[in-house]
């Protein structure tokens, strides 16, 4: 009888354990995250303010230049 109740101990925490280490890892859907730096990173400049330049800025997208949006509230970080 221990046989079987330390069988199903080690069964049910391998259950448990399996579904941790899948609740961890990114949806297989989830986008690639994109990051843009160097040269592809800008500040267009409107005007100055006395020695202060006063504009926004910028990432290169497809040739272009184009002002990014901030997206609200948080996101998880995935390194890999």
């Amino acid at each position: 009888m221990r046989k079987y109740v330390a069988a199903g101990l080690v069964l049910v925490t391998l259950c448990i354990a399996g579904a941790w280490a899948r609740a961890q890892a990114p949806p297989s859907n989830a986008p690639e995250p994109m990051v843009v730096s160097g040269a592809d990173v800008g500040f267009r400049v409107d005007r100055w303010q006395g020695d202060t330049p006063i504009g926004r800025w910028v990432i290169r997208h497809d040739g272009k230049w184009v002002e990014p949006r901030t997206s609200a509230g948080t996101h998880r970080v995935i390194t890999r």
